[in-house]
């Protein structure tokens, strides 16, 4: 997920069992669950690889995620309150102390739990579990960005914005917010994929179009 393992590489069951001290039982089963995710391709008798990113699944994804975050924003502002502001600003101050790439994936926790807090406070939490099941992809776009490039003084600025929003109980602010927020990393996809083609299942459409 955050390429530690690059895309391509070979991720075979006995070089896990050898890897992390493990049998080849639960190796196997942790492969399956991985292929199921999309982040392993599996070619019986030959090999195992990580997948390389699927554009056009980054772009299915980003859809799922955003169109079902625009739609609780209506009732996360009917149900919001100041402690769940605060905690949101909380977050992002937290954030702020991750604010490099030697840190991108405390950075994501806190990025995630942040959208995971509009999810639940709207009553839509399985929304959020549905989200964070299937986008894969995407997902991996957004670590790859955070380790490779660097995007936190954005993110953090969106996320304040976000939480003046909440603040003042503003529905369309809070949605534009949203949506300017996921559209910026797709945005960034196109420049990824120039510098890390390898990286890419470059037969894929929709984003680099």
């Amino acid at each position: 997920m955050n390429i530690t393992l690059e895309p391509g590489t070979d991720v075979s069951v006995q070089k896990l069992s050898e890897r992390y001290g493990v049998s080849r039982t639960p190796a196997r089963e942790a492969v399956v669950r991985l292929q199921q995710s999309g982040l392993v391709e599996v070619y019986p008798q030959r090999k195992t690889v990580v997948s390389k990113i699927d554009l056009q699944r980054v772009h299915e994804e980003w859809f799922i995620r955003t169109s079902l975050e625009s739609a609780v924003v209506d009732e996360f502002i009917h149900k919001c309150s100041e402690l769940v502001a605060d905690t949101m600003q909380e977050l992002v101050n937290k954030q702020k102390k991750y604010m490099d790439k030697e840190h991108f994936r405390e950075f994501y926790y806190k990025d995630n739990r942040f959208h995971q807090l509009i999810f639940e406070t709207a009553g839509e939490g399985l929304s959020w579990h549905t989200i964070e099941d299937v986008a894969s992809h995407y997902n991996r776009i957004r670590l790859m960005y955070g380790k490779m490039r660097g995007s936190e003084q954005s993110v953090v600025d969106k996320h304040e914005k976000m939480v003046a929003a909440t603040r003042a109980r503003d529905v369309e602010a809070m949605r534009k917010m949203v949506m300017d927020h996921s559209n910026n990393l797709l945005e960034q996809v196109k420049s990824m994929t120039k510098q890390y083609p390898h990286f890419f299942q470059m037969n894929s459409t929709g984003i680099t179009e």
